[in-house]
């Protein structure tokens, strides 16, 4: 994709690192939020990227979003990503209805809202099925099988967090020796979200998004904390 106009709509720790991605690719961004802290935050990137910028507004005035430039030949998107299904599918709405050749993308953060979205042709992504792209991206294939859709209901996505007394806690990932067929997916550090490598150090207070096999979940919760 030749680089683009990306807009993202509030969000916090995800939306974080996604303009960092965007940008790191090469595109220009314009996060828009009605929080004043949320903008600070993803404008500190601009100490690395000078393809970003931030306004402060609210996303769901119509007289604000047909002001923008959403040309179809330099906009790549409209990414919602705010905690509120109800805010996430009214800005998508709105962009629909204003710019019906622009992509838009929001996030759902209860499954059984996601059909509103979808009969309202508005693309959709949740934290579970983007926890999976992120381990299928990491993940060397022989194939071009999927690794998820034949096995779903035998996987289970556990998020857990860190104690003092944990066996995890000041550990490198790697000499964790996590069992078979589980993955430390993600790692949640205060307002900061990443994949961790084999030399990432585990921090009491950390949450562990980990991907494994059902059966497995109970082995996976007893290494953390007994090792």
């Amino acid at each position: 994709m030749k680089n683009k106009i990306f807009y993202i709509v509030e969000g916090d720790n995800i939306a974080y690192s996604i303009v960092r991605n965007l940008l790191y690719q090469g595109h220009n961004v314009y996060y828009i939020s009605s929080n004043k802290e949320n903008i600070n935050r993803i404008l500190s990137l601009k100490a690395y990227y000078s393809n970003l910028d931030g306004i402060l507004h609210d996303p769901t005035e119509i007289s604000f979003l047909e002001s923008i430039d959403m040309a179809p030949n330099r906009v790549g998107g409209v990414i919602s990503l705010s905690e509120d299904d109800a805010l996430n599918f009214v800005v998508s709405w709105l962009v629909k209805q204003l710019y019906e050749d622009i992509r838009v993308i929001s996030l759902v953060n209860y499954p059984e809202n996601e059909k509103l979205f979808l009969n309202n042709h508005i693309e959709t992504v949740s934290i579970t099925n983007w926890i999976e792209k992120l381990i299928e991206a990491s993940i060397e294939y022989q194939t071009n099988l999927s690794f998820f859709n034949p096995y779903a209901d035998k996987l289970a996505i556990i998020e857990i967090k860190i104690k003092n007394s944990d066996f995890a806690a000041n550990k490198r990932l790697k000499d964790l020796h996590m069992p078979l067929n589980s993955i430390v997916s993600m790692l949640i550090r205060e307002k900061e979200i990443f994949v961790p490598q084999g030399n990432t150090e585990i921090l009491p207070g950390d949450k562990l998004v980990i991907f494994s096999l059902k059966d497995k979940v109970p082995e996976v919760k007893l290494k953390l904390m007994k090792g």
